[in-house]
């Protein structure tokens, strides 16, 4: 009895062909499905099905066929064939182990899952070998060696679950290579050491070696259709790798870019920040931060609509670009507001970088038929001068940006160290404020408001006053500000409309008080519920209140203005539009709103008696307000010559300092009359002219009662 399982010898009667053909398979093969398991654990849903039957079809086609390469290879010395049912089996075996491996590794998560899924897969691995060990019937008897068999099935286990471990870590080119030799080597492995079990027991009637040359065109047909198989994987992988690379890349793009201009988005900028500061900590180079607001984009909005701002954007974005140089560096952070980066050589080249962004932002845009321009405020800080840190760079721009936005003869500001203390009295007066209405030190003003023809009081406009212990008084506008800075605003409102309706219900008659209502207040979902209840607090009937609206309120939304509006009306509450004829007018408005009085800002005042082109616009609004049922109010009266116009425009109502300045507290007879009852007459002998030059006017005479009209 001969044997045929002494390693030597079988190492001399297996086909080298074969062999080498069958190592290719296996590590191409482990390396495609190995590469398919880490697919499966970054994708969902339908995708991870698919790639599940990918790696299944794959895995098994490597495994099904290194396996009966190999064993094709091998020349046994004995006759033999295939038994078609079983061979087919073995197939079937893996290519269910390997889903069911890669499911239990990902669901199961940990060594635990990797164990439990590399058993699963070494098992089955086992079980096609041996199930296809059955199906080759030789002519010879066989005989098995137990514990090599155990070792086998040791070793396909124990690779499966290192290689399933590899699989599904973090990529990297050494863990692609362990996994695949892991992969590997759990097939041959378990094959050989599971072949080296197998012992053929050859018998001296039999003879001279059989000629295996059949079964070596069947393996190499079986290598052939593994190849095939196995290419198309790798070629799915690829296309599908270059898609999500692609994919990837474009969704980077977008998550790093501004969807409207293309510029670098604010995630971008401080990816791009982060590494300046670092380049200019090792190299120490400085380079400076541009923060860039534009000035009148709001007003290209409102005016042309939001498609001309967008293009405005859009065309700017590309000057920006077109600008850039080596070292520099722009994106949009979000609305009107650019950044820019730039490495500085010298102080002449960062004063270059800004004039050119200046000539940028200051070049006209053509949008259809005509032309707008920006402009813009530039605000620029230094790394490491005026910061240590990126943050604080950001801040520093900011204050010099905003400190050239604020000033009306320079748009350009580089920071310095007194924009710090700014800020922080800024800061300090927001917190001031709001302590200041629990200790008292707001208070409100009441200005005369007049019927022109007769002097007779129509009302008061409230004046927000604010009595700073250390600063003193501090200007109503300012005021406002820093309410709206500190989120006051509502709550400083609702203050002002309190103690203004309190005040005018002690008053006597039918005396209005005007309370001016920011844009915030007023469009504020609860503010009807919010003057009802100060009325019915206070007693003050809903036709002796004014609420006062400019037309940037109307301008912010439009909607929920016109639906406030309506609402109030149908309290009795009165309106009026301040501000009117200042900038950014909208004489629209005015058919609309339920507006019962139209107030001529104190511009118009200013130029009424310098440029005759003004009074006509006073004498124009005047009649377009009596035409539709409005009364017209004419603030900043401080001379008798504007005063005299007035009237002899036909306007209905004044306010001035020549009338009266704001005071605190209001006497009974100022209710009554300014003019003690007085009813000035304005003659002129001749035909009576309507322009300010040919006009009367009259001159007012401070009497203890009052304010008397004198005609002149």
């Amino acid at each position: 009895m001969e044997s045929m399982s002494n390693p030597v010898y079988e190492l001399k009667v297996y086909s080298p062909f074969l062999l080498i053909g069958a190592f290719i398979v296996c590590i191409m093969g482990a390396w495609v499905t190995m590469r398919l398991v880490t697919r499966i654990s970054e994708t969902r849903g339908g995708q991870r099905i698919g790639w599940y039957l990918m790696a299944a079809v794959a895995g098994s086609t490597f495994v099904w066929c290194t396996h009966f390469a190999s064993m094709l290879a091998y020349h046994s010395g004995a006759g033999g064939h295939l038994a078609p049912i079983r061979t087919a089996l073995s197939l079937l075996v893996i290519f269910v182990a390997i889903p069911c491996a890669v499911g239990a590794a990902i669901r199961l998560r940990g060594w635990g899952g990797c164990l439990t899924g590399g058993t699963i897969l070494g098992l089955g691995i086992a079980g096609m070998h041996y199930t296809g060990m059955a199906a080759y019937r030789l002519d010879a008897p066989v005989v098995w060696n137990t514990p090599l068999m155990a070792l086998s099935i040791g070793i396909g286990i124990g690779l499966s679950t290192v290689a399933l471990r590899l699989a599904l870590q973090p990529a990297g080119l050494r863990r692609e290579i362990e996994m695949t030799l892991a992969m590997a080597g759990a097939v041959a492995g378990l094959h050989f050491t599971g072949m080296a079990a197998m012992h053929v027991i050859m018998r001296a009637h039999m003879g001279a070696m059989h000629d295996n040359q059949q079964f070596q065109m069947i393996g190499f047909a079986v290598l052939g259709g593994s190849l095939l198989t196995i290419i198309t994987g790798i070629a799915s992988y690829v296309i599908d790798g270059s898609l999500r690379r692609e994919s990837y890349g474009e969704l980077h793009r977008m998550a790093m870019s501004d969807a409207l201009t293309g510029l670098p988005n604010r995630i971008s900028f401080n990816e791009r920040l982060a590494e300046e500061v670092a380049r200019s900590d090792q190299r120490d180079r400085p380079f400076a931060m541009i923060g860039i607001d534009l000035n009148k984009f709001k007003e290209i909005n409102d005016t042309r609509g939001h498609a001309a701002g967008d293009t405005v954007l859009v065309t700017l974005a590309k000057r920006f670009c077109a600008l850039l140089g080596e070292g520099e560096f722009v994106a949009r952070l979000g609305g009107d507001e650019f950044v820019a980066l730039h490495r500085m050589v010298d102080d002449r080249e960062l004063h270059g970088f800004v004039k050119r962004i200046q000539q940028a932002l200051n070049q006209p845009i053509q949008i259809d038929d005509y032309m707008v321009t920006s402009g813009g405020s530039i605000g620029v800080a230094v790394y490491p001068i005026d910061a240590s840190d990126g943050e604080t760079l950001i801040s520093r721009a900011d204050m010099a940006m905003y400190r050239a936005k604020s000033d009306l003869h320079q748009n350009v500001w580089f920071y310095e160290s007194s924009l710090d203390q700014n800020v922080r009295e800024r800061r300090a007066l927001c917190e001031d404020l709001k302590q200041a209405m629990a200790k008292q030190q707001l208070s409100l003003h009441y200005q005369v408001q007049t019927v022109v023809a007769t002097g007779e009081v129509s009302g008061y406009e409230a004046l927000l006053r604010w009595n700073h212990p250390t600063r003193g008084s501090v200007p109503p506008l300012e005021i406002l500000e820093l309410a709206d800075e500190s989120g006051l605003i509502i709550q400083l409102g609702e203050w002002v409309l309190e103690h203004a309706c309190q005040a005018a219900a002690g008053w006597e008659g039918n005396i209005c008080v005007a309370v001016n209502m920011s844009a915030s207040q007023f469009l504020e979902p609860r503010f009807v519920e919010t003057v009802r209840g100060v009325l019915e607090r206070t007693g003050l009937p809903a036709s002796r209140l004014v609420i006062e609206i400019t037309e940037g309120t109307v301008q912010r939304d439009r909607t929920r203005a016109l639906l406030m509006a309506q609402k109030l009306h149908a309290l009795g509450v009165r309106f009026a539009l301040d501000q009117f004829g200042g900038e950014n007018s909208v004489l629209a408005a005015l058919c609309d709103f339920p507006f019962d009085k139209i107030k001529l800002d104190r511009l118009v005042m200013q130029q009424v008696t310098t440029d005759p082109r003004v009074a006509e616009l006073v004498r124009a609004v005047t009649i377009a307000g009596h035409a539709l049922h409005i009364s017209v109010l004419v603030q900043g009266i401080e001379t008798g010559d504007q005063l005299a116009l007035v009237y002899s425009e036909g306007c209905d109502e004044g306010q001035g300092y020549l009338l009266g300045a704001p005071g605190q507290t209001i006497t009974g007879a100022a209710v009554r009359h300014v003019g003690g009852g007085q009813t000035p007459r304005l003659q002129q002998a001749g035909q009576k002219s309507r322009r300010f030059h040919s006009s009367p006017y009259f001159v007012p005479r401070f009497e203890s009662s009052g304010i008397r009209y004198e005609t002149v």
